[in-house]
């Protein structure tokens, strides 16, 4: 599978946070591009910030997406996928945080969504009643951990661990069997999240690979 990820932020740490999770859901004969946005946010903390990714995420797939088998929209609130499935039919297409949630549904009853910034919350309830998975979320959680979002040399901070792992404490007292990471900046997160708390833990952009891959599959 020839796989695009496109992160239309202007961040190239995070892309490269992004891309190691991708990596270790590839398998032999798997390729993977990596592709930021050069104009933009540098990273989406609003409504208008995600309406300029939206527009970056198309330009980055016209200019990228000849010969890929699929695209990982990664960026947490799955802006413009509805439009780059319209625009590019012949690929699959998928958002990580819609991937995430979709395969966490197929392991419990009661899924949490654990991202960072409370202002984002209302755009995060909107895309789970987008995809339609509202009676299905247990809770929400949004601490705010703005360091988080800055290039640093540790692939997991104790720090943000700590603050990750008492959100969720908070899921799982709401009842979620299980937890979807919904932000690039906490791919890398979901293994030692679950060694520590015992909840499954479900990587966005791992997620999305695997589901592009089954979505190559029925095509074929």
């Amino acid at each position: 599978m020839r796989l695009l990820l496109i992160n239309p932020n202007t961040s190239v740490h995070i892309t490269e946070r992004l891309a190691a999770s991708a990596r270790q859901a590839l398998v032999p004969g798997d390729t993977l591009t990596a592709v930021t946005a050069a104009d933009g946010p540098r990273v989406v903390r609003s409504a208008p910030d995600l309406q300029v990714a939206e527009a970056s995420a198309a330009a980055l797939a016209a200019a990228h997406a000849a010969d890929h088998d699929a695209i990982v929209l990664a960026i947490s609130l799955d802006g413009a996928a509805p439009r780059l499935r319209a625009l590019h039919p012949h690929l699959a297409v998928v958002g990580m945080t819609e991937a995430a949630l979709m395969t966490a549904c197929l392991r419990a009853d009661r899924v949490g969504l654990l991202t960072l910034g409370a202002a984002l919350l209302p755009l995060y309830r909107q895309r789970v009643d987008d995809i339609g998975l509202a009676s299905r979320l247990a809770g929400f959680e949004a601490p705010e951990a703005p360091l988080a979002f800055e290039p640093g040399p540790d692939a997991v901070s104790p720090a943000l661990l700590d603050t990750l792992g008492g959100a969720v404490d908070r899921l799982r007292q709401a009842g979620a069997q299980a937890v979807v990471l919904a932000g690039a900046v906490l791919c890398g997160y979901a293994r030692a999240l679950q060694a520590g708390h015992g909840l499954p833990m479900f990587d966005g952009v791992a997620c999305a690979v695997h589901q592009a891959r089954l979505q190559q599959a029925l095509r074929e």
